[in-house]
């Protein structure tokens, strides 16, 4: 049987590399290919997920919200972030769950040695990425999120949706990116870095060295915003770490597999050298 990434557009995608190393090394049968699709065909493949014509699906743009909308049965990181990446059957239903987040603290944990509980961090984005791993840091106790997004309204929603937690939540005018000393942790969940000659206007003078900016873009391998703070002394991290490990909750939702260390280790190496 297929597994698939669905969205549109879907040729940038590695999660095939890494799931079909992992099908093979656990001598699955199946194979997992990109798929792209339009907006009227989602219906159809939660149809085949339940009739097991195909074993699941990892979501990525501009699908997430859709299948949040379209599935009765959500996991609580799918509920609270209003989105959903992982399509996967469970007693004859298909539900939905958001990995993006525990993908994306558990690369931060495991490639920074760095926790995100107690933390200030400017989140940058509020679509689909945003509301996931939002949803994880707030799980993990941050201590403060700021949002900066070019669109006031979708800002405005994302606070809303997580507001009544312990964490405080706060919005940043995307026109004057300026974080305090404060921050310790910057997070880049927009597209923007994707294309060659993309980069985020981010004033970085009241900032201390020990902040990190952490782009969830993986291809490129560095982003321009990425390389301007390197430039500047700071840590960075790429969004591999966090496909890799979104993509090994996936597996073992489909397939009751907890991956090793070194089979998370082993698709990196794979990437990298394929990227």
């Amino acid at each position: 049987m297929k597994i698939y990434v669905i969205g549109k557009p879907v040729k940038h995608s590695m999660s095939p590399i890494i799931h079909n190393y992992w099908l093979k090394k656990y001598s699955k049968s199946h194979v997992y290919e990109k798929k792209e699709v339009c907006k009227d065909s989602l219906k159809k493949i939660i149809e085949q997920i339940k009739n097991k014509k195909i074993v699941g699906v990892n979501v990525t743009i501009p699908y997430k919200k859709d299948f949040y909308n379209l599935l009765e049965n959500l996991s609580s990181n799918a509920k609270k972030s209003k989105a959903v990446n992982t399509l996967y059957l469970k007693n004859d239903n298909v539900y939905g769950e958001n990995t993006d987040g525990i993908g994306y603290c558990e690369a931060l944990k495991q490639e920074m040695n760095y926790e995100v509980k107690g933390k200030n961090i400017l989140v940058l984005g509020s679509g689909g990425a945003s509301f996931g791993i939002i949803s994880e840091l707030i799980n993990r106790k941050a201590s403060k999120i700021i949002v900066s997004n070019r669109t006031k309204i979708r800002c405005h929603q994302l606070i809303e949706n997580f507001k009544n937690n312990k964490t405080k939540l706060d919005k940043m005018e995307w026109q004057k990116i300026e974080p305090s000393r404060e921050i310790d942790l910057i997070i880049n969940t927009t597209s923007i870095g994707m294309k060659e000659n993309e980069q985020i206007s981010i004033n970085t003078k009241n900032l201390e060295k020990k902040t990190i900016y952490s782009d969830i873009i993986y291809n490129p391998t560095k982003t321009r915003t990425m390389k301007s703070f390197e430039e500047k002394g700071f840590l960075t991290q790429n969004g591999l770490g966090m496909l890799i490990f979104q993509a090994a909750e996936a597996f073992r939702l489909w397939f009751g597999i907890n991956l090793t260390k070194q089979d998370i280790n082993e698709a990196k190496r794979i990437c990298e050298t394929t990227n």
